[in-house]
């Protein structure tokens, strides 16, 4: 298929939502006040970021940057936004929505580079941004969550960045293989989502491009042990009505065989993409999102506090 072809088809993709929008006044209801920036980082690239301000910033406050779902072919959209402004208010944190570059125009690895890019972006300029650099926390949802963690991949070997903790839910994590394959025998047997896996096949080809599927940072299953023990707490969500379940489920537990500290929790009724599309489930997530980034950041100036995953 030629790049133009694929271009079109993600176009038509990106205009289907069956979601549908976040309503006008829930957009105008949600606090803080957004600025849209446009951030240079290493490697000539500039990144679109959203950020979600409080509108009384603590000072040394903690920030969130939070990367969207969207199978890599998909940009931010006002549920992601909705999303960032109940983060931001709960945990009266500056938030940065990261609106990283999309596939098929922009294939592996250029989302990492960006991802990468901005993680240490922030940790560099912390001071100038007014945030603590130890309050820094990374979130990744569905594709998002890959590209955090093919970040912290990257950091194993730089060691540029040192974030608070790490969130990644229903993510995929080995883009090597078949989607219909990965599938359990359960879900293999049901059309529905054999259709779901062929239609996930044909976003990671875009994604992957003329790459190896198999190297560790798009396949972040495939990690070293090494480079996955230098990974902070993580919290992993898996959704119970997912083809990425047994994904989600098998990198946290290659990250707890490596010795991170790993609270990994399946929600049996969620389907994927339910924290930010609020679908049944969510409130449960992010009830877990809030307390887990808030636990981390009470640790902060309090080293000897004990830390405990489950």
């Amino acid at each position: 298929m030629m790049l133009e072809e694929k271009i079109a088809m993600a176009q038509t993709i990106r205009g289907r939502d069956r979601f549908g929008p976040v309503s006008p006044e829930e957009l105008a209801a949600l606090p803080g006040t957004e600025t849209e920036l446009h951030i240079p980082v290493e490697g000539g690239r500039t990144v679109h970021v959203y950020e979600e301000r409080p509108d009384h910033l603590p000072e040394k406050a903690a920030l969130v940057l939070n990367f969207h779902g969207g199978g890599f072919i998909k940009g931010r959209t006002d549920r992601d936004r909705r999303y960032c402004c109940t983060i931001m208010e709960r945990l009266n944190a500056l938030v940065w929505d990261v609106d990283y570059c999309v596939a098929p125009e922009a294939p592996f690895p250029a989302a990492v580079e960006e991802t990468y890019g901005i993680i240490a972006y922030a940790f560099d300029h912390a001071e100038k941004l007014g945030v603590d650099p130890a309050k820094v926390i990374l979130a990744g949802h569905s594709a998002g969550g890959n590209l955090v963690a093919a970040a912290c991949l990257k950091n194993a070997e730089s060691h540029r960045f040192s974030p608070c903790c790490v969130l990644m839910e229903y993510f995929p994590v080995d883009n090597a293989a078949s989607p219909v394959e990965r599938l359990s025998p359960q879900l293999r047997a049901d059309p529905f989502w054999v259709k779901r896996a062929e239609t996930e096949k044909l976003y990671t080809d875009f994604y992957v491009g003329d790459a190896d599927p198999a190297q560790p940072l798009c396949s972040p299953l495939n990690a070293a042990d090494e480079a996955l023990a230098t990974f902070p707490d993580c919290l992993i969500l898996s959704a119970g009505e997912d083809s990425l379940r047994e994904d989600t489920e098998a990198f946290a537990l290659r990250l707890v065989k490596a010795g991170v500290c790993v609270t990994a929790q399946r929600i049996p009724e969620a389907m994927h993409g339910f924290t930010t599309n609020r679908t049944p489930g969510w409130e449960r997530a992010l009830a877990l999102h809030c307390k887990f980034f808030q636990e981390h950041l009470s640790l902060i100036g309090n080293p000897s506090a004990a830390k405990t995953g489950g």
